[in-house]
Parts: structure tokens; C-alpha cells; sequence
């Protein structure tokens, strides 16, 4: 019998690889189908957490659909405000969840099983990116610096696509480390999770959140 929740712990930079797998996977059609809806959230919370279970209450005219969410941050009120929706689904409701490692609450996780394939992200992570984790601290930290001449939304949303591909990069290198590698990749992994969510906001320095990252992240 299949199963109505799948979990993808990945960067949300794989969303529309996942939902090409997904659709074939569970048989719809992607174009012009009302009955695969695929969204993104930056920040999610429990605001979202409401209209993504009002979307999931209206019944489907085929009697089947599919969810395919992709999540950079998820409070944990907003996840435990899911629980219902991914434990008591609408009939022949499908849902198929991206979100960053090392975020979900064991409560949440227990409702899904684990995406049956493994996906690699079209994009190309950035060059200053795979830079970054190569290089020393100091090197890392002079980087910071020049990188935050300017502090405003531009330079936010290209630290937001720093991020996402640092993400990306430690992905790809999971697979391939030893076991004390993995968990440095994994721990990382979980601090990016973590901290994006701040990356989103106003208020918070991105050059401490950098700087963080310059001194944490493993060099691979």
C-alpha cells in the first residue's frame, strides 16, 4: 500500500528535480494539472502551517493529489501544528516534503518515510562557495569581510544564495566522507538549517551568522 507522506531532507535548490520524481513517481501529469500543487516557503510557520491544511481539506476532482513542499525554515509550532494533517490526510492526498537536514522533530518525522531516491541539484553551486569551504578560517573570515562592504537587501539575498549552495556543496560531499567527516558534514548541515531562518530577517547580523559559518563549517 502506498504511503501519503515522504520526507527529502536536502536543499531546497533540488524542488524541481523532486517534483519531476515525485509526479512520475506517483503517476500525474506536472502540466496544467490542478492536482499537483508544488510551493516554497522561506519561512514557515504557523500562519502556513494553516493554509497548507486548508489547501489539503478541499477534495480533488480525480480524488487524488499530490503536495510537493519545499521549506528552507519551519518553526516547531508550525510543525507541530502539521502533525494532524500528515497523521489524518484527505483520501488519496500525497505529500511529498523537501526541508534542510537535521530540522524535523522526531514527532513530525515519524509520519513520513524516507523519499525512495536520492536527487543532485541542476544548479551549479557557486564558485565562491566551494572557495569557501576549501579555504582556512582566516581566509574564510577576509572573505566575510569583503563580501560585507554593503549590508542591505541585495547583498542579504546573495548571502541567502551563498547559503543555499554551501548547503548544496556539503550534500554532495556526504555521501563520499569517512564516518568522523560525515558527522562534521551532518552538524554543519544542521547549523545551516538552523540559522537560515535569521537570513530571512531584517534585524539579525549577517556578518556574525557568516562569520559562524567561517569557523564551523568542516572544510571539504
Amino acid at each position: 500500500m502506498q504511503h501519503h507522506a515522504y520526507l527529502y531532507e536536502g536543499p531546497v535548490s533540488l524542488l524541481p528535480e523532486l517534483a519531476d520524481d515525485a509526479a512520475s513517481r506517483f503517476n500525474f501529469e506536472r502540466e496544467q494539472n490542478p492536482d499537483v500543487l508544488v510551493q516554497q516557503w522561506e519561512k514557515f510557520g504557523i500562519e502556513e502551517a494553516r493554509e497548507l491544511t486548508q489547501q489539503a481539506s478541499l477534495k480533488s476532482s480525480s480524488g487524488r493529489s499530490l503536495f510537493i513542499l519545499g521549506i528552507s525554515s519551519i518553526t516547531s509550532e508550525a510543525q507541530q501544528a502539521l502533525l494532524k494533517l500528515f497523521e489524518e490526510p484527505q483520501q488519496g492526498a500525497i505529500f511529498v516534503a523537501l526541508l534542510p537536514h537535521g530540522i524535523v522533530l522526531p514527532t513530525l518525522r515519524s509520519r513520513f518515510l524516507e523519499y525512495p531516491e536520492k536527487l543532485f541539484a541542476g544548479d551549479t553551486p557557486s564558485s565562491s562557495a566551494t572557495e569557501f569551504l576549501a579555504s582556512s578560517y582566516v581566509k574564510r573570515s577576509a572573505w566575510v569581510t569583503a563580501f560585507l562592504k554593503n549590508d542591505d537587501e541585495d547583498t542579504r539575498e546573495q548571502a541567502r544564495n551563498f547559503v543555499n549552495a554551501l548547503e548544496s556543496l556539503l550534500h554532495q560531499a556526504l555521501p563520499k566522507a569517512d564516518e568522523k567527516s560525515k558527522q562534521d558534514i551532518l552538524d554543519g548541515l544542521t547549523d545551516i538549517a538552523h540559522f537560515r531562518g535569521y537570513l530571512a530577517d531584517r534585524a539579525p547580523s549577517l556578518k556574525m551568522i557568516l562569520e559562524h559559518f567561517a569557523a564551523t563549517l568542516p572544510k571539504i
